[in-house]
Protein backbone atom coordinates (compact mmCIF):
# COMPACT_ATOMS: atom_id res chain seq x y z
CA UNK A 1 0.00 0.00 0.00
CA UNK A 2 1.09 3.09 -0.88
CA UNK A 3 1.16 4.78 2.28
CA UNK A 4 2.91 2.11 3.95
CA UNK A 5 6.06 2.75 1.68
CA UNK A 6 5.88 6.75 3.07
CA UNK A 7 5.42 6.24 6.53
CA UNK A 8 7.89 3.00 7.31
CA UNK A 9 10.63 5.79 6.69
CA UNK A 10 8.76 8.09 9.15
CA UNK A 11 8.67 4.90 11.74
CA UNK A 12 12.47 4.81 11.30
CA UNK A 13 13.22 8.19 11.80
CA UNK A 14 10.57 9.23 14.77
CA UNK A 15 12.29 6.04 16.54
CA UNK A 16 15.39 7.77 16.83
CA UNK A 17 14.11 10.88 18.16
CA UNK A 18 -13.89 13.53 25.40
CA UNK A 19 -13.87 15.92 22.33
CA UNK A 20 -13.73 14.37 18.81
CA UNK A 21 -13.05 17.63 16.68
CA UNK A 22 -11.41 16.44 13.56
CA UNK A 23 -9.57 19.64 13.11
CA UNK A 24 -9.80 23.33 14.21
CA UNK A 25 -12.32 25.60 13.56
CA UNK A 26 -10.83 29.02 14.43
CA UNK A 27 -8.02 30.71 15.00
CA UNK A 28 -5.77 30.71 18.09
CA UNK A 29 -5.53 33.38 20.19
CA UNK A 30 -3.22 36.01 19.46
CA UNK A 31 -4.18 35.42 15.79
CA UNK A 32 -5.03 38.62 13.46
CA UNK A 33 -7.38 39.16 10.62
CA UNK A 34 -6.11 38.00 7.64
CA UNK A 35 -7.69 37.40 3.83
CA UNK A 36 -7.08 34.14 2.72
CA UNK A 37 -6.91 32.62 -0.36
CA UNK A 38 -6.75 29.22 0.03
CA UNK A 39 -3.08 28.90 -1.49
CA UNK A 40 0.45 28.75 0.10
CA UNK A 41 2.39 31.35 -0.45
CA UNK A 42 4.49 31.63 -4.05
CA UNK A 43 7.35 30.31 -2.63
CA UNK A 44 8.35 28.77 1.10
CA UNK A 45 9.79 30.44 4.10
CA UNK A 46 12.36 28.25 4.34
CA UNK A 47 13.54 25.15 2.41
CA UNK A 48 15.45 22.40 4.93
CA UNK A 49 18.62 20.75 3.74
CA UNK A 50 18.06 17.54 1.46
CA UNK A 51 19.78 14.33 3.10
CA UNK A 52 22.76 12.94 1.43
CA UNK A 53 21.12 10.82 -1.02
CA UNK A 54 18.09 12.17 -1.89
CA UNK A 55 15.06 10.97 -4.01
CA UNK A 56 14.35 12.86 -7.31
CA UNK A 57 12.00 15.52 -6.85
CA UNK A 58 12.94 15.66 -3.04
CA UNK A 59 11.79 19.35 -0.89
CA UNK A 60 11.25 19.92 2.36
CA UNK A 61 9.47 22.90 2.75
CA UNK A 62 8.24 25.40 5.43
CA UNK A 63 5.65 27.77 4.94
CA UNK A 64 4.42 30.33 7.51
CA UNK A 65 1.46 31.94 7.29
CA UNK A 66 -1.44 33.80 10.16
CA UNK A 67 -3.81 31.64 11.76
CA UNK A 68 -7.10 32.71 10.13
CA UNK A 69 -10.86 30.48 10.37
CA UNK A 70 -10.77 30.20 6.54
CA UNK A 71 -7.66 27.89 6.31
CA UNK A 72 -10.11 25.00 8.70
CA UNK A 73 -12.99 25.32 6.84
CA UNK A 74 -14.14 23.68 3.60
CA UNK A 75 -11.95 24.63 0.53
CA UNK A 76 -14.27 26.81 -1.44
CA UNK A 77 -14.99 26.06 -5.48
CA UNK A 78 -11.62 25.79 -7.45
CA UNK A 79 -11.66 25.00 -10.86
CA UNK A 80 -8.28 22.88 -10.55
CA UNK A 81 -10.13 21.08 -7.97
CA UNK A 82 -13.25 20.69 -10.17
CA UNK A 83 -10.45 19.56 -13.03
CA UNK A 84 -9.24 17.06 -11.44
CA UNK A 85 -12.48 15.70 -9.92
CA UNK A 86 -13.98 15.64 -13.41
CA UNK A 87 -10.97 13.82 -14.69
CA UNK A 88 -11.21 11.26 -11.64
CA UNK A 89 -14.64 10.95 -12.86
CA UNK A 90 -13.69 10.09 -16.50
CA UNK A 91 -11.90 6.97 -15.24
CA UNK A 92 -14.15 5.78 -12.16
CA UNK A 93 -17.44 7.13 -13.17
CA UNK A 94 -18.96 9.92 -10.98
CA UNK A 95 -20.88 7.38 -8.46
CA UNK A 96 -17.29 6.00 -7.38
CA UNK A 97 -16.08 9.27 -6.21
CA UNK A 98 -17.75 9.60 -3.04
CA UNK A 99 -15.51 8.60 -0.02
CA UNK A 100 -17.63 5.65 0.88
CA UNK A 101 -17.75 3.96 -2.44
CA UNK A 102 -14.17 4.62 -2.38
CA UNK A 103 -13.28 3.07 0.70
CA UNK A 104 -15.87 -0.08 0.06
CA UNK A 105 -13.82 -0.86 -2.73
CA UNK A 106 -9.85 -0.43 -1.03
CA UNK A 107 -11.67 -2.96 1.42
CA UNK A 108 -12.91 -5.05 -0.91
CA UNK A 109 -9.29 -5.52 -2.42
CA UNK A 110 -8.13 -5.99 0.47
CA UNK A 111 -10.20 -8.25 2.67
CA UNK A 112 -9.43 -10.75 -0.70
CA UNK A 113 -6.40 -11.07 0.65
CA UNK A 114 -7.53 -12.36 3.68
CA UNK A 115 -4.49 -15.34 5.22
CA UNK A 116 -1.51 -12.21 3.91
CA UNK A 117 -0.09 -9.69 5.71
CA UNK A 118 -1.85 -7.03 3.01
CA UNK A 119 -5.05 -8.68 4.14
CA UNK A 120 -4.89 -6.95 7.60
CA UNK A 121 -5.18 -4.28 5.45
CA UNK A 122 -8.67 -3.89 5.28
CA UNK A 123 -9.22 -4.11 9.27
CA UNK A 124 -9.02 -0.12 9.52
CA UNK A 125 -11.00 0.71 6.06
CA UNK A 126 -13.77 -1.60 7.87
CA UNK A 127 -13.75 0.84 11.36
CA UNK A 128 -13.37 4.19 9.49
CA UNK A 129 -17.13 2.56 7.22
CA UNK A 130 -18.63 1.47 10.47
CA UNK A 131 -17.71 4.84 12.53
CA UNK A 132 -16.09 3.49 15.39
CA UNK A 133 -12.91 5.57 13.85
CA UNK A 134 -12.06 8.92 12.51
CA UNK A 135 -14.24 11.32 10.61
CA UNK A 136 -14.59 11.59 7.01
CA UNK A 137 -15.45 15.44 5.08
CA UNK A 138 -14.96 17.48 2.48
CA UNK A 139 -10.88 18.87 1.82
CA UNK A 140 -10.79 22.16 3.88
CA UNK A 141 -8.53 25.06 2.46
CA UNK A 142 -5.03 23.71 4.17
CA UNK A 143 -5.28 20.29 3.04
CA UNK A 144 -6.18 21.69 -0.32
CA UNK A 145 -3.27 24.11 -0.61
CA UNK A 146 -1.27 21.28 0.28
CA UNK A 147 -2.49 19.25 -2.04
CA UNK A 148 -2.42 21.52 -4.43
CA UNK A 149 0.83 22.73 -4.29
CA UNK A 150 2.03 18.69 -4.95
CA UNK A 151 0.07 18.02 -7.46
CA UNK A 152 1.19 21.41 -9.73
CA UNK A 153 4.93 19.75 -9.47
CA UNK A 154 3.65 16.35 -10.33
CA UNK A 155 0.38 15.97 -11.89
CA UNK A 156 -2.07 13.40 -9.54
CA UNK A 157 -3.27 11.66 -12.35
CA UNK A 158 -0.66 11.20 -14.85
CA UNK A 159 1.92 10.89 -12.45
CA UNK A 160 1.15 10.14 -9.14
CA UNK A 161 3.15 11.29 -6.15
CA UNK A 162 2.73 11.79 -1.84
CA UNK A 163 3.65 14.20 -0.12
CA UNK A 164 3.81 14.12 3.86
CA UNK A 165 3.06 17.69 6.34
CA UNK A 166 3.22 18.62 10.15
CA UNK A 167 1.12 21.01 10.36
CA UNK A 168 1.79 23.21 13.51
CA UNK A 169 -0.44 26.02 14.92
CA UNK A 170 0.80 28.75 17.82
CA UNK A 171 1.22 32.34 18.28
CA UNK A 172 -1.02 33.27 15.77
CA UNK A 173 0.66 31.34 13.16
CA UNK A 174 0.19 28.28 11.43
CA UNK A 175 3.39 26.40 10.15
CA UNK A 176 4.34 23.88 7.95
CA UNK A 177 6.80 21.44 6.85
CA UNK A 178 6.15 20.39 3.58
CA UNK A 179 7.94 17.31 1.97
CA UNK A 180 7.30 15.71 -1.11
CA UNK A 181 8.98 13.97 -3.96
CA UNK A 182 8.89 12.48 -7.56
CA UNK A 183 7.71 9.38 -6.40
CA UNK A 184 4.85 7.11 -4.50
CA UNK A 185 6.19 6.91 -0.68
CA UNK A 186 8.80 9.43 0.82
CA UNK A 187 10.51 10.28 4.14
CA UNK A 188 10.98 12.73 6.90
CA UNK A 189 14.04 12.56 8.49
CA UNK A 190 15.28 14.06 11.29
CA UNK A 191 16.27 17.51 10.13
CA UNK A 192 12.69 18.13 9.70
CA UNK A 193 11.50 15.84 12.78
CA UNK A 194 13.71 17.59 14.93
CA UNK A 195 12.62 21.46 13.95
CA UNK A 196 9.35 20.30 14.53
CA UNK A 197 10.06 19.23 17.75
CA UNK A 198 12.32 22.49 18.60
CA UNK A 199 8.74 24.24 17.75
CA UNK A 200 6.61 22.42 19.70
CA UNK A 201 9.08 22.91 22.90
CA UNK A 202 8.46 26.71 21.70
CA UNK A 203 4.62 26.23 22.12
CA UNK A 204 3.40 25.22 18.62
CA UNK A 205 0.68 22.52 19.01
CA UNK A 206 1.43 19.43 16.70
CA UNK A 207 -2.08 19.85 15.47
CA UNK A 208 -1.29 17.12 12.69
CA UNK A 209 0.42 15.15 10.58
CA UNK A 210 -1.28 14.78 7.12
CA UNK A 211 -0.12 13.01 3.41
CA UNK A 212 -2.13 12.36 0.82
CA UNK A 213 -3.23 8.51 -0.43
CA UNK A 214 -3.22 9.27 -4.70
CA UNK A 215 -5.64 7.53 -7.31
CA UNK A 216 -3.21 4.81 -9.36
CA UNK A 217 -4.40 3.70 -12.55
CA UNK A 218 -2.82 1.54 -14.95
CA UNK A 219 -0.84 -0.19 -12.74
CA UNK A 220 1.43 -2.95 -13.54
CA UNK A 221 3.61 -5.23 -10.76
CA UNK A 222 6.83 -3.84 -10.33
CA UNK A 223 6.11 -0.34 -11.73
CA UNK A 224 7.01 3.05 -9.76
CA UNK A 225 3.35 3.00 -7.93
CA UNK A 226 5.14 -0.64 -6.24
CA UNK A 227 2.55 -2.45 -7.99
CA UNK A 228 2.32 -6.38 -7.09
CA UNK A 229 -0.39 -9.15 -8.80
CA UNK A 230 -2.66 -8.63 -5.50
CA UNK A 231 -2.66 -4.37 -6.46
CA UNK A 232 -2.67 -4.72 -9.40
CA UNK A 233 -6.36 -3.52 -9.40
CA UNK A 234 -6.35 -1.57 -6.72
CA UNK A 235 -6.81 2.33 -7.41
CA UNK A 236 -6.47 3.73 -4.26
CA UNK A 237 -7.80 6.86 -2.80
CA UNK A 238 -9.42 5.78 0.03
CA UNK A 239 -8.83 7.82 3.35
CA UNK A 240 -8.71 5.17 5.95
CA UNK A 241 -4.75 4.79 7.46
CA UNK A 242 -2.77 1.78 6.59
CA UNK A 243 -1.17 -0.16 9.46
CA UNK A 244 2.40 1.41 8.96
CA UNK A 245 0.71 4.77 8.81
CA UNK A 246 -0.91 4.06 12.36
CA UNK A 247 2.67 2.29 13.68
CA UNK A 248 3.91 6.09 12.77
CA UNK A 249 1.17 7.68 14.73
CA UNK A 250 1.32 6.50 17.62
CA UNK A 251 5.07 7.19 17.72
CA UNK A 252 5.29 10.63 16.75
CA UNK A 253 2.16 11.01 19.62
CA UNK A 254 5.27 9.33 22.10
CA UNK A 255 8.00 11.54 20.75
CA UNK A 256 6.25 15.24 20.41
CA UNK A 257 2.32 14.76 21.75
CA UNK A 258 0.93 14.70 17.41
CA UNK A 259 -2.62 15.62 18.21
CA UNK A 260 -3.96 14.05 15.07
CA UNK A 261 -3.63 12.92 11.43
CA UNK A 262 -5.26 13.18 8.22
CA UNK A 263 -5.32 11.08 5.05
CA UNK A 264 -7.00 13.18 1.92
CA UNK A 265 -7.18 12.72 -1.58
CA UNK A 266 -7.68 16.13 -2.50
CA UNK A 267 -11.46 15.72 -2.65
CA UNK A 268 -12.19 14.22 1.15
CA UNK A 269 -10.50 14.23 3.96
CA UNK A 270 -10.05 11.12 6.82
CA UNK A 271 -9.40 13.25 10.02
CA UNK A 272 -8.66 10.97 12.84
CA UNK A 273 -7.80 12.25 16.49
CA UNK A 274 -5.04 10.93 18.69
CA UNK A 275 -7.77 8.80 19.97
CA UNK A 276 -8.07 6.91 17.45
CA UNK A 277 -4.41 5.92 16.84
CA UNK A 278 -5.69 3.32 19.85
CA UNK A 279 -8.77 2.39 18.13
CA UNK A 280 -6.92 1.60 14.36
CA UNK A 281 -4.65 -1.25 13.93
CA UNK A 282 -1.01 -0.75 13.32
CA UNK A 283 1.79 -2.76 12.50
CA UNK A 284 2.71 -3.83 15.96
Amino acid sequence: MRATRWFLAAVLLVGTGACRTPQPDAPAQGAQATAVTCALPASPSELIPLSDDPYPGELHEVFDVPDAPEWWAPAPPDAERERYRMALGTRLGAQALGHRALLERVHATHAALVGTPMGRESENTSRVLAGTAGQVGPVTCLEWSLFQHQARRFPMIERPTEFGAYVLRGHGRIRVYLSGADRIGGRLYSGVRDRVMADVARGFAPVAHVHNHPFMFDRKPGDRMWTTPETVNDVGGGVAPSLTDVQAFRMMRQSFGLQGAWVTNGLDTGRYTSEDFDRLSAWD
